[in-house]
């Protein structure tokens, strides 16, 4: 039976007695490139909806046509798109059970075109301008994605029947990635990794204890005031030189564990959790370069204190495996959700929280999508009778991850599979709703994606000089970008 988040959400709400979860709200999605805040809780639906879940389509019967995916070549892509077998593993099998009942129900059969990543741009569009029919619509790689549409092989999504982008499974990629009521490449729950690759901070509750830290981060997301001078205050003062050699190293303990390169985006994703983006919309829905503002330079200093001062931080340049977190050496630790699935063997008792917020007016949790998430593009060479079928397809399928995968995520998480507590499903879908996709990250993957982090990881507080030069060829380049969506 399909269970939308919100059924689970409830009964999770009031097991954890989070904050705010006896009122219900339904908030309408946000006309394009219109920034709406909602509140901390997550969404939630109102009880006559929740009890017979909808995505809208009509019951059809394509008669064993065949949809086909291109997709990357990699197992954590194949996932997003379907799973071969039944295992066991509560995600993998809604994966596969998703795929099943679609096939059922619609009468048709998914078709899988796995290429390397390297070599899905190539396959796109030299399919395109073959003329060649061999799939239906491009997973790839968010930022080498979007160098398709200038190349004029990638369709208009608003030309796409049967898609409802008001619906909850679509993600803030719609409104962020269209310009002139274009958008050539876009994401919805149907990319998985999208929630998967998302950025969120994991804390040692021994630590915690030990340090006799009476509020915990729990509390203060609890209550809003989960913020960046919050979460200073909490690790300033935890580093210290536990092996007695005079000098910090591996060997020692540290308030926070970060990635450092080449997982920039852990760095960067405190100025993304704080509301702040490469572009942002003018009055006429035109991209504008917005970095360099007084905001970006008061995160930034808070950024710097935090992961460049005092040894707070340390950086791991390893994989999520092999932090210095599991070894008991440090308070918090960054980590992609993806990260926390794969480490619920380790033996360590932790929470999990999103990015801490700017101030206690900000109202929501944020976290970027990690540049190596999928989205979307369609062959512009699809039919009107291929539109009707794959619309369809890819409108039922993130509705069917909305209800069955999403949730198996919580399920998976309350039966304490990588999950140490009740709370963890709520601060997942936190994470989840706070997902933040930008024009300037993805159309410009190059000018301005990593300034603040080189500053951070060099040990340098100039930033006006990096931004005054990154503005005008920004501007210039936005100007050019532009074109493409005329």
């Amino acid at each position: 039976m399909k269970r939308p988040i919100a059924v689970l959400l409830a009964a999770l709400m009031l097991g954890a007695s989070f904050a705010g979860c006896s009122e219900t709200t339904q908030q309408e999605t946000p006309a394009a490139n219109e920034q709406t805040p909602s509140a901390a809780e997550p969404e939630a639906i109102p009880e006559e909806e929740t009890e017979a879940f909808s995505d809208g389509l009509e019951e059809r019967d394509f008669e064993g046509r065949v949809y086909t995916v291109l997709y990357r070549d990699e197992d954590e892509h194949l996932r997003e798109i379907t799973a071969e077998e039944l295992t066991g593993d509560v995600i993998n099998d809604a994966i596969y059970n998703r795929t099943q009942e679609i096939e059922t129900r619609f009468n048709m059969q998914l078709g899988l075109l796995p290429v390397s990543e390297g070599g899905l741009n190539n396959t796109f569009t030299n399919a395109v301008t073959a003329g060649d029919r061999s799939f239906d619509v491009g997973f790839q790689h968010m930022i080498l994605t979007a160098s398709l549409a200038a190349s004029g092989v990638t369709m208009n999504w608003y030309d796409m029947p049967h898609l409802d982008f008001e619906k909850p499974w679509w993600t803030d990629a719609v409104k962020e990635l269209t310009v002139n009521n274009v958008m050539y490449v876009t994401a919805s729950d149907y990319c998985m990794n999208t929630f998967e690759m998302t950025w969120c901070l994991i804390f040692s509750k021994e630590m915690m204890t030990n340090l006799m830290i009476e509020e915990t981060p729990y509390d203060l997301v609890r209550e809003g005031r989960w913020t960046l001078d919050a979460y200073y205050n909490m690790v300033k003062d935890v580093s210290n030189d536990s092996d007695g050699d005079g000098k910090m190293t591996v060997k020692d303990t540290y308030g926070i564990n970060s990635y450092g390169s080449p997982w920039l985006a852990s760095v960067s994703n405190y100025w993304w959790a704080c509301g702040e983006s490469i572009s942002k919309f003018d009055e006429n829905g035109m991209p504008y370069y917005a970095m360099d503002s007084e905001r970006t330079y008061e995160i930034f200093d808070k950024m710097y204190a935090l992961l460049a001062e005092n040894d707070i931080a340390w950086m791991d340049q390893t994989s999520g495996t092999k932090m210095i977190f599991w070894d008991g050496q440090a308070l918090f630790a960054s980590m992609m959700v993806r990260d926390v699935e794969v480490n619920r063997d380790k033996d360590l008792a932790y929470g999990l929280v999103p990015y801490p917020k700017y101030d206690e007016l900000q109202e929501k949790y944020l976290t970027q999508v990690d540049g190596h998430a999928s989205v979307m593009a369609l062959p512009v060479t699809l039919t009107e009778d291929d539109c009707d079928f794959v619309g369809t397809m890819i409108e039922a399928f993130p509705a069917a991850a909305y209800s069955e995968v999403i949730p198996a995520y919580y399920e998976t998480a309350m039966q304490t599979k990588f999950a140490q507590d009740e709370t963890m499903p709520l601060m997942l879908e936190l994470i989840r709703q706070g997902r933040v996709f930008n024009f300037g990250y993805v159309y410009d993957p190059v000018i301005n994606r990593d300034v603040l982090v080189n500053n951070i990881l060099g040990k340098n507080k100039e930033l006006a000089s990096k931004f005054a030069p990154n503005k005008k060829v920004t501007e210039k380049y936005y100007q050019k970008i532009v074109k493409d969506f005329e």
